[in-house]
């Protein structure tokens, strides 16, 4: 049950999150994977080892078969939930007397990358329910062993089965955990390997009971690379990536907002008065191995998937580095912890305008789909409709995108099936659907050209070919 000040708490914490993530409930986004269940009514989770998200969105649903829109609801519930999950790890501060924990605990929910979890109006709330019961997984604490122990492995199980890749946050907290270690007058290097060890067995047996009961076999997305040069060269390309990824984050002046509370925090500490020498070198070690925990958070074991998820959505513990950086600040300098909130500026223009460029994208999308939707309806004989190519940036977008390169992991310039979608929104049900039709329609439309058939309808954006009673339309740039 939860007392008066964790309520009060809650709330704040809803509030915080909801101003957040408002801007993508404002956009109103169909993003992606939704454009297809907004036509076709599937689940489909659980056929990527998620059956607890299916089951979830057939419950809330309300509507069997199909799969049917909650939007704004699903957004506005994961506002709580993400909120839930900080005072559930704000608890657990408490416990180990961390100073201002409850100003800590709120830095959980800014992270940037979330975001793209938070776009899919069908499949967010399943994703941060899952971050909450890693949560919940890693804190859960009871005297009554049999309990504990069901709880921690129940919760982190059903963590997998929501989204896998928010089990990692439970590496991420044990990066917290080091670093509070590290940061208080009576540093015990004993209990601290004992955590760490404590906490790795508990991961390793619940991530290796979902592998072994839980996880479909045929799943292509779930086999590990092979233990040989080439499987460590995949690993090192995983690697590459996520250096992109997470190096596009911090591009121009949002290094500094992150580097001068670091900074900051590190010659503070040492010219503190009334500390060890001993003390601070201790506590420089600890904060080592906590940031390399926190980077092994990052993908977790997906490091070693074949096809490992490099994407924003899957780095759920990137927030934890906002909580390290907070950590020492209300240990040494409580006065200063609001130096800590530098980074959480980044994560609210990120919202704003990672909003602003989806929106942009989208209108221009909905755009050009509705002038070649125009076009091709004129053709009453069209029995089916193909898609080649992506569509064009707009300029709005290709601004944002200039600026801040991460909006360009979240951006999705229609294609395929995306394309696909938009244009059976738009009336034309005849198209096909385009999973992984795209080589084969880039064939067809090579053997037209070859054949000497030339576009009906060309202009900047596209161009549209006719063959009997097949339309091709070619997205993007035409020369």
């Amino acid at each position: 049950m939860l007392c008066h000040e964790d309520k009060k708490t809650l709330a704040i914490y809803t509030g915080l999150s909801f101003i957040f993530i408002y801007p993508l409930i404002y956009a109103g986004l169909f993003y992606r994977d939704d454009l297809d269940r907004a036509i076709t009514g599937q689940y489909g989770w659980r056929g990527l080892g998620r059956p607890a998200a299916d089951i979830l969105m057939r419950i809330l649903s309300a509507s069997g078969h199909y799969n049917l829109d909650l939007f704004p609801y699903t957004t506005i519930a994961s506002c709580f939930f993400l909120a839930l999950s900080a005072l559930t790890f704000k608890k657990h501060l408490s416990k180990i007397e961390v100073p201002h924990a409850k100003f800590v605990a709120s830095l959980l929910i800014f992270n940037p990358f979330l975001l793209q979890s938070i776009l899919y109006r069908y499949d967010c709330l399943g994703m941060v329910l899952g971050c909450l019961l890693s949560v919940v997984a890693y804190t859960y604490n009871n005297k009554n062993t049999f309990l504990r122990t069901a709880v921690i492995v129940v919760s982190g199980t059903l963590s997998l089965m929501f989204y896998q890749s928010s089990f990692n946050i439970f590496i991420g907290l044990l990066a917290v955990d080091i670093m509070v270690s590290g940061s208080k007058s009576e540093i015990k290097i004993h209990d601290s390997l004992k955590l760490i060890f404590k906490k790795l067995v508990i991961f390793i047996f619940i991530y290796s009971l979902y592998r072994l009961f839980l996880l479909h076999k045929h799943i292509a997305r779930s086999e590990l690379v092979s233990f040989d040069i080439n499987g460590l060269r995949q690993i090192f390309d995983t690697i590459s990536s996520l250096y992109a990824l997470i190096s596009s984050y911090f591009w121009g002046p949002v290094f500094i907002y992150f580097i001068i509370p670091i900074i900051s925090m590190a010659f503070l500490v040492i010219f503190k008065r009334g500390v060890e020498n001993k003390t601070k070198l201790l506590f420089y070690a600890f904060s080592l191995i906590s940031i390399l925990i926190f980077i092994l958070s990052l993908m977790g074991p997906m490091i070693l998937l074949k096809y490992s998820p490099v994407l924003p959505r899957t780095l759920y513990s990137f927030s934890v580095l906002l909580i390290l950086i907070a950590i020492p600040i209300t240990f040494y300098f409580p006065k200063l912890r609001y130096l800590s909130l530098l980074p959480v500026v980044c994560s609210f223009a990120f919202s704003a305008q990672l909003s602003s460029a989806l929106t942009s994208q989208r209108n221009y999308e909905d755009f050009i789909f509705g002038m070649i939707a125009k076009d091709v309806i004129t053709h009453p004989d069209i029995v089916s409709t193909i898609t080649v190519g992506q569509v064009n940036i707009n300029e709005r977008t290709q601004l944002i995108l200039n600026s801040k390169p991460l909006v360009g992991y979240f951006l999705s310039p229609a294609t395929q099936f995306l394309a696909s979608f938009q244009l059976i929104n738009k009336g034309l049900t005849s198209t096909t659907y385009g999973y992984g039709e795209e080589e084969n329609n880039s064939q067809v439309l090579q053997k037209l050209i070859i054949d000497g058939v030339r576009p009906e309808i060309k202009n900047a954006e596209y161009s549209i070919y006719f063959n009997k009673n097949v339309a091709i339309i070619k997205l993007g740039s035409t020369k």
